[in-house]
């Protein structure tokens, strides 16, 4: 009772994420190319403190944990690199479905070939009826044609990068549990740091007014580093106690379901036969994963 408690609140956590990310994005006054690496630093310094301070500020770091933060700080980075080249070359939909899929099948091999985790009948056909979900909630929107070749680069490039952050995650889930918030802290202080250095590279003269933020983007920026904060940190604590595929298939399909309700009622999208079939999926999804 208490893990499935604590998956809906990483599942709420993580929508909120994504939905302040975005009016955080969109309410930033600087140019707008900047609002990704500004947001990354700003995460990278917000989640190390949060997470050093969640930690009983104690940080003891083992070689491998040190490894595995460092690797994951280089998918971190990857993956908001990949997302935002995968943008400006074509369908956000089509690049969301990739993304979705690496966060579900990467971590979900790695835990069945390499954790002897089981994987019955019904968990498979629960997997399998996800990644259909995901595709019908996207399906509307994809549009493929005229799109480059280098926009498939990216979202395999997605694809990998979410897959294996969500992977390492899980590594130092079980390889050493006693430092996983040490991990967090290493992933994302050198994730912020990277960031920097691409906002330096890009606007070395105006570096400092790249962060000069309006009253209009901090309070999504504040509820949306809060929310990724808790997440994280309580993704951490829940990942040994769960399967890899039922775990991380529930929670981006619970994160992707509330996604699009919130499109519908707070962006006025129209929810269409094959989004509202895709949510109705993702819910059985969850339903035959949680028996």
């Amino acid at each position: 009772m208490m893990s499935a408690i604590l998956i809906a609140v990483i599942i709420l956590l993580y929508s909120f994420q994504t939905l302040f990310c975005k009016l955080f994005t969109d309410r930033y006054p600087g140019k707008s190319e900047l609002s990704s690496p500004v947001f990354c630093v700003i995460e990278g310094v917000f989640i190390t403190l949060f997470t050093f301070a969640f930690n009983g500020f104690k940080f003891a770091c083992a070689p491998l944990t040190l490894l595995l933060g460092v690797l994951n700080a280089a998918m971190l980075f990857g993956y908001n690199t990949s997302l935002i080249a995968a943008g400006k070359k074509g369908s956000f939909a089509f690049m969301n479905v990739c993304m979705l899929f690496g966060g579900i099948i990467v971590p979900s091999v790695y835990g069945v070939i390499w954790l002897s985790e089981s994987m019955s009948a019904l968990k498979l056909i629960g997997v399998a009826v996800m990644l259909v979900a995901c595709v019908l909630m996207n399906l509307d929107e994809i549009k493929l044609k005229n799109t480059p070749a280098i926009y498939y680069v990216f979202c395999l490039l997605l694809f990998i990068f979410n897959g294996m952050y969500g992977t390492f995650v899980k590594m130092q889930s079980v390889w050493g549990p006693d430092q996983k918030q040490e991990m967090i802290m290493i992933t994302f202080l050198i994730m912020g740091v990277i960031a920097f250095i691409e906002l330096y590279s890009k606007e070395k003269k105006d570096t400092a007014r790249a962060f000069t933020l309006n009253k209009k983007c901090i309070a999504p920026l504040v509820i949306c580093l809060l929310s990724a904060a808790l997440a994280i940190n309580l993704l951490m604590f829940i990942l040994p106690l769960i399967d890899t595929a039922v775990l991380y298939t529930i929670e981006n399909g619970g994160v992707l379901i509330l996604s699009a309700i919130y499109s519908v009622v707070l962006f006025k999208e129209k929810l269409r036969t094959p989004k509202l079939i895709g949510i109705l999926l993702a819910v059985i999804s969850i339903t035959v994963l949680s028996i």
